[in-house]
Order: structure tokens, then C-alpha cells, then sequence
């Protein structure tokens, strides 16, 4: 039997955000128990013009494969009337994207796997604040900076400064 990592996902919606996102978490749950789920932050679309997104990260243990995890992710947006194939900066009911899997690194990778860890959290704001809530001393598998200091770092550069982000008091 494999052993068991840490997966951390990102999980955001700009349509129905807020059934969405409780939905996907709670779909998530039904996979893997004793999810820790950062705060949900509110930040604007990035890349296309868009209402608001909702974002947050969700991180658990598991042994199945990265594969596995990553149909399970597809599964759940498709039930929530998300197309197999949607235009990347694109509205979207939701977005479910693998972070890190343990501490993969792997590139171009083969049989429609991701890259990981995943480029987006080191530029953008909705990936790694809430990565570093719930991860602060843990250490980006490449960078080798903790997710704390990369935030801060982050929140000192020209793209921290252009995208703002607001904590959303969340009902789950």
C-alpha cells in the first residue's frame, strides 16, 4: 500500500460562489476526512474581466494516486455544471486544482498529470495566502522558503501589491 502525503488543493468560484465552494468541500469530505480548510478569501479575476471570485485551500492525508485525486477533482466539477474543457481565464462555478502533492516535483508531466507543485503559488495572491494559513512552516518543495515566508516576501512585490485580497466571514 502507497504511503500517505499531504495534499493540498486550490478550490475557487465566481458563480454561486458560495454554494459552491461549501459544496466542494463538502463533496471533498465524503473522499478524506479531517480536511483543514484555510479561510475564503474574495479577490478579483485575474487574467479577464469577471465578477469576484471566492478562494481557499483545502489540505488532507491520502494514499491514492495523484491520478486518482485528480479525476476525484474533476468529478466534483463537473457536478457542479463545470465542462470537461473551459477557457482558462474564464467565470467559472468551480476550479478545484492540485497544489502539491507531498513533495513532487515533477514538469510537463506525462498522462495529463499536473505540474507540481503548481506554478500559480508563486504568483498569485488566492493560492498562497491561504496555502501559508494553513501551512506556514512547511516548505515549498522547490523554492526550499516556507509558505510564510514566501508570503511575505509575496506581499512586498509588485504582483502582491495588485492583487488585494479580502477575508470573506464564510457560512458553512
Amino acid at each position: 500500500m502507497a504511503s500517505e502525503r499531504q495534499i493540498s488543493i486550490g478550490i475557487g468560484s465566481n458563480i454561486n460562489r458560495e454554494e459552491n465552494i461549501r459544496g466542494a468541500v463538502l463533496a471533498l469530505s465524503r473522499y478524506y476526512q479531517q480536511l483543514q480548510v484555510s479561510p475564503v478569501y474574495e479577490s478579483e479575476a485575474l487574467g479577464f474581466t469577471g465578477p469576484p471570485f471566492y478562494n481557499l485551500v483545502v489540505s488532507f492525508r491520502s494514499s491514492n494516486t495523484l491520478l486518482e485525486i485528480q479525476q476525484q477533482c474533476k468529478d466534483i466539477e463537473e457536478s457542479f455544471g463545470r465542462p470537461a474543457e473551459t477557457e482558462k481565464y474564464s467565470s467559472r462555478t468551480l476550479d478545484l486544482d492540485i497544489l502539491l502533492f507531498g513533495d513532487l516535483v515533477q514538469e510537463s508531466a506525462r498522462n495529463g498529470e499536473p505540474d507540481l507543485p503548481r506554478s500559480e503559488i508563486l504568483t498569485s495572491a488566492f493560492v498562497l495566502k491561504p496555502l501559508a494559513d494553513l501551512h506556514p512552516l512547511h516548505k515549498h518543495p522547490i523554492e526550499q522558503q516556507t509558505f510564510q515566508e514566501l508570503w511575505k516576501r509575496f506581499l512586498h512585490s509588485d504582483a502582491g501589491q495588485q492583487q488585494p485580497l479580502t477575508v470573506v466571514s464564510f457560512r458553512w
